[in-house]
C-alpha cells in the first residue's frame, strides 16, 4: 500500500480540494451536482499539480462529458420531459506505483447538495436511491457527496438505499479526510475501477456513465544523483 505519511498528506490536499469547491458555493459559484463534479477536477488539477508527499510526486488527469439528456415521453402527461443520463457523477481512481507497492482502483460517488438539519423531498429523494441503487449495482465501492456551506460529508450508497427516512442527516456519515485516506491506504476502492493499456479515462467514464473520470497517479520521486568532485592536490 501507499506509505502512511504520503498517504495522509495525499488524503489532506484532496480533502482541502473538496472543500474550496464547497465553499465555491457558499458563494454561489458552484450550481448544481454536475457543476460540483466539474468544479471538483478544475481544483484537483490545479491543487496537485506536481504536489510531492513524503516519497511521492502526484498528478491528476480528469475527462468530463457535456451535460446530457434522455427525451422521455410521459404516457400519463402525454409530454416530453428531460432527465439527466447520469447515475454517477463521479468515478474516481488511483493508481500509484512505488518500488515495493502498487495501487490501481477506484470507487464512484454521486454528489448532493444539501444543507445540514434539511431533508431531501420525495422527488429528488427517490432519484437520489435510484441512482445509489444504480451505482451499487456496478460496485459496493459508491459513495455520495453531501455537500453544504459547511463543507463535504460522505454517507455510503449502501446507507442511502437501505434507509426509508429522508433524512440523510441520521445515516452514519464520514469526514471526507478518512474516505481519502483509507482510499490511499487499500482499505476502500474496486480494483476493477481503473483504466488499463486498452481503456483510456474517458472510456472509463463512459463506461461508467459518469460526469466526470479523475485519476490521481502517483510515482516515486526522482532520486538526487550525486555529484563526486575530484578534488586536485597540488603538490
Amino acid at each position: 500500500m501507499i506509505p502512511r505519511q504520503d498517504a495522509e498528506e495525499l488524503a489532506k490536499k484532496l480533502t482541502r480540494a473538496a472543500e474550496d469547491v464547497s465553499a465555491d458555493y457558499t458563494e454561489e459559484d458552484v450550481i448544481g451536482e454536475e457543476d460540483f463534479s466539474s468544479q471538483l477536477c478544475g481544483r484537483l488539477k490545479e491543487t496537485l499539480r506536481d504536489f510531492k508527499t513524503n516519497t511521492m510526486v502526484w498528478q491528476v488527469r480528469t475527462a468530463e462529458s457535456e451535460k446530457g439528456f434522455a427525451r422521455i415521453r410521459a404516457r400519463t402527461l402525454h409530454k416530453v420531459v428531460e432527465e439527466p443520463l447520469f447515475g454517477a457523477d463521479i468515478v474516481m481512481t488511483i493508481e500509484a506505483v512505488g518500488s515495493n507497492f502498487e495501487v490501481k482502483k477506484g470507487f464512484l460517488a454521486q454528489a448532493k447538495r444539501l444543507e445540514q438539519g434539511k431533508r431531501l423531498n420525495t422527488r429528488d429523494y427517490n432519484q437520489l436511491k435510484k441512482q445509489c441503487r444504480d451505482m451499487l449495482a456496478v460496485t459496493p465501492a459508491s459513495f455520495v457527496f453531501l455537500y453544504s456551506t459547511t463543507g463535504v460529508t460522505v454517507v455510503s450508497a449502501n446507507a442511502v438505499v437501505s434507509q426509508s427516512k429522508q433524512d440523510l442527516w441520521k445515516l452514519k456519515i464520514w469526514d471526507l479526510f478518512v474516505l481519502f485516506l483509507d482510499f490511499a491506504i487499500c482499505w476502500v476502492g474496486d480494483t476493477r475501477l481503473q483504466t488499463t493499456s486498452r481503456r483510456s479515462l474517458d472510456d472509463l467514464r463512459v463506461a461508467f456513465d459518469a460526469n466526470a473520470a479523475i485519476e490521481v497517479a502517483g510515482k516515486p520521486k526522482a532520486r538526487k544523483t550525486a555529484t563526486r568532485r575530484r578534488r586536485q592536490i597540488e603538490v
